[in-house]
């Protein structure tokens, strides 16, 4: 199997060696400028340079992700993993305050997080003035809750702020700081500036992102506020994002992941699944259905000037023949017949997400009473796994079923709680279109936190006759 390795960086050598050792082989593309198009699917992916063209079955992306950090004026701040410089930042808390900088769009990562709060309750702890900067601040990881209330109460002042500027004083060796939340501006004279490595996403890295039309976060990280997947993941199969800051223990570990899936890309490429077909007669080459597939699966045939489905990219989540202007874009499994929808059990399927759906399910149950009964949940990793053939086939046992998932925004997997309600009203439209009541699928959102929001919800479907 041949990889393909778009980046350039250290650890490229690493991952060629690791690759060999399992015997496969390795294409670098180290200018990823270099890259004019990129096409295919997982197993029979392309990619031209001004060169020539690299087949590929995989493709890891090791391209630093992050833009350099923030512009200091001139000034040289301090790396909050420097134990040697955070040990002495103490000392410079009779000449003005100790400033500690996270500057990110969108959420901090963890380990940033972790480490900046640690060190403002360390300072503020040896009585030093400390300020924190902020623009977004992740306190959900582990912990980080409880070291913010700590760095608060030892007196660390935080700033969430909208507007940041900083220049540096040569010869008073100083930062200079103009800060505002959007409502006050602040202004600070500091020595001592700590923040990470950097922030946001650079432009190659963004247009890389395009060109492998990888989903992105609203920052543009492919993968950066997603730690609870697999952190190789993206939004398309068969292309992996692997972090250049990681160590080789885990790079081994995620290359041993990575080279695992071909086995599944194969197996799938095999199956007989639930995909989207275009017809060609049909379809106007608008680029609709191309912009909204979250899964890549939809390329261009610029030779007949139509849009194809690449079926082992394809999830079968429907979202191209929802938009389609055209109706050109159809279903397998679409169509099926009434009396094979039999199910007069009065018993519910709850398909339920196992990061929001079964935790609320769960704590809701005892007070369902004898209600409880009528509920078979069956645990899946996320709401986009709910598929359109596994749902229409629990109406052949069960009265009703429920895809029973994350609210909006709060899917720890792109989007795929909202690809399960898609799934829920495909099914109803089929049943209404074969005569049955379609009052027989529901999708409902809840919150793991939450489980009363959705209580109400799941007693009425319970509550109606089946």
């Amino acid at each position: 199997m041949n990889v393909l390795i778009l980046g350039q960086n250290g650890i490229n050598g690493e991952i060629e060696k690791c690759l060999t050792a399992q015997g496969h082989s390795a294409a670098v593309i180290s200018d990823i400028g270099e890259i004019k198009s990129f096409s295919g699917e997982a197993g029979e992916f392309k990619a031209k340079t001004g060169t020539g063209e690299v087949e590929a079955a995989l493709v890891i992306v090791t391209e630093p992700d992050r833009k350099p950090m923030p512009d200091m004026g001139g000034g040289m701040p301090a790396s909050i993993f420097d134990a040697a410089a955070m040990e002495g930042a103490w000392a410079f808390k009779a000449k003005s305050p100790v400033v500690i900088l996270l500057d990110y769009f969108n959420e901090s990562p963890p380990a940033s997080t972790a480490r900046a709060l640690e060190e403002a309750l360390v300072l503020a702890s040896k009585k030093a003035s400390t300020v924190f900067l902020f623009r977004f601040m992740r306190t959900a990881a582990s912990g980080s809750e409880e070291l913010y209330l700590k760095a608060r109460n030892a007196g660390v002042t935080f700033i969430k702020y909208e507007k940041l500027a900083i220049s540096y004083d040569e010869g008073a060796e100083s930062f200079d700081i103009e800060v505002s939340d959007g409502v006050q501006d602040v202004n600070l004279k500091t020595q001592f500036i700590a923040t990470d490595s950097g922030h946001g996403v650079s432009e190659k890295f963004s247009m890389l992102a395009k060109k492998l039309r990888l989903k992105a976060d609203e920052a543009g990280y492919v993968n950066e506020s997603r730690y609870f997947l697999a952190p190789a993941l993206t939004g398309r199969k068969g292309v992996y994002y692997i972090n250049p800051d990681n160590s080789e223990s885990w790079l081994q570990e995620t290359l041993e992941f990575i080279v695992s899936t071909a086995g599944a890309v194969a197996k799938e490429a095999g199956e007989d699944k639930n995909h989207a077909t275009v017809d060609g007669d049909k379809c106007a080459f608008c680029y609709t259905c191309y912009r909204a597939c979250p899964h890549g699966a939809m390329a261009p045939d610029d030779e007949n000037r139509v849009m194809q489905n690449m079926e082992s990219a394809c999830e079968g989540c429907g979202a191209c023949a929802a938009v389609c202007p055209g109706n050109a874009i159809a279903m397998s499994g679409d169509e099926f017949a009434a009396a094979s929808l039999q199910g007069k059990s009065g018993k519910v399927k709850m398909f339920c997400c196992e990061n929001s759906g079964e935790i609320a399910l769960r704590e809701i149950l005892p007070g369902l009473g004898e209600l409880a009964a009528k509920i078979d949940c069956e645990t899946v990793p996320c709401g986009g796994r709910i598929g359109f053939e596994q749902m229409s086939a629990a109406l052949r046992s069960y009265g009703k079923v429920v895809a029973l998932v994350c609210m909006d925004d709060a899917c720890r997997h792109f989007t795929g709680n909202k690809s399960a309600c898609k799934q829920a009203q495909r099914l109803s439209a089929m049943l209404e279109k074969a005569g049955v009541d379609k009052k027989r699928a529901y999708c409902i959102k809840t919150s793991h936190a939450m489980p009363n929001a959705a209580r109400d919800e799941i007693l009425e479907v319970l509550n109606d006759n089946c």
